[in-house]
């Protein structure tokens, strides 16, 4: 084995080791395994474009996954999703198709009315994978989103009495993180709340 494949496979070990201590040990806020039985979501197994597999965990069809290492991934590049890219950009973390209230227990539940956002707060922890279910609640098109710009990629357009799921990684940064309905008017009559991340 030459010099060059020596040092690579010491960096790849040193990564590996250092993910899986900073994520069983240190950082992480649950383990893979508590992740599956939270979710209960299909697992499988991503192959990147550059050969290397990570197995993940599919919350429900069409959403981003999680990885053994906690974040949400694109599922063709393996690599975390970008909340601040443009909403269903390719590195945008991924909404599901229409769903039914209720799919994923474990998912936080938002319903949007012209009232307002019920609840309209909801807690997470900084840097852990989220699994967000918004659902319309009445004849209106609603579209959730949040105003700071690092997150503008998290983002659910629904249609009347529609219901779908999105997962994305919460912002490290703890503190508040207002959310409204994108609609022209509907923030003005009401429908904003707050994302407190932990």
């Amino acid at each position: 084995m030459n010099k060059s494949k020596i040092i690579i496979l010491v960096i790849v070990a040193v990564v590996v080791l250092g993910a899986v201590g900073y994520f069983f040990w240190g950082g992480g806020i649950e383990n893979y395994q508590q992740y599956q039985q939270k979710m209960a979501g299909t697992e499988k197994t991503i192959t990147t474009p550059e050969g290397e597999e990570i197995k993940a965990l599919v919350v429900t069809t069409g959403t981003s996954p999680i990885s053994e290492a906690g974040k949400v991934i694109n599922e063709i590049t393996g690599k975390v999703v970008n909340n601040a890219a443009q909403p269903a950009s390719p590195e945008a973390p991924k909404q599901s198709d229409p769903i039914g209230q209720g799919t994923v227990p474990s998912a936080i539940k938002i319903t949007v009315t012209s009232g307002g956002f019920t609840p309209n707060s909801f807690e997470v922890n900084a840097g852990a994978p989220v699994a967000l279910e918004v659902t319309s609640g009445d004849s209106f098109t609603h579209v959730f989103a949040f105003k700071d710009p690092s997150l503008q990629a998290v983002a659910v357009g629904l249609a009347p009495g529609e219901t779908r799921i999105i997962v994305f990684n919460a912002p490290t940064s703890r503190g508040e993180y207002t959310f409204f309905c994108n609609v022209p008017g509907h923030e003005g009559r009401g429908e904003v709340g707050k994302m407190i991340v932990k």
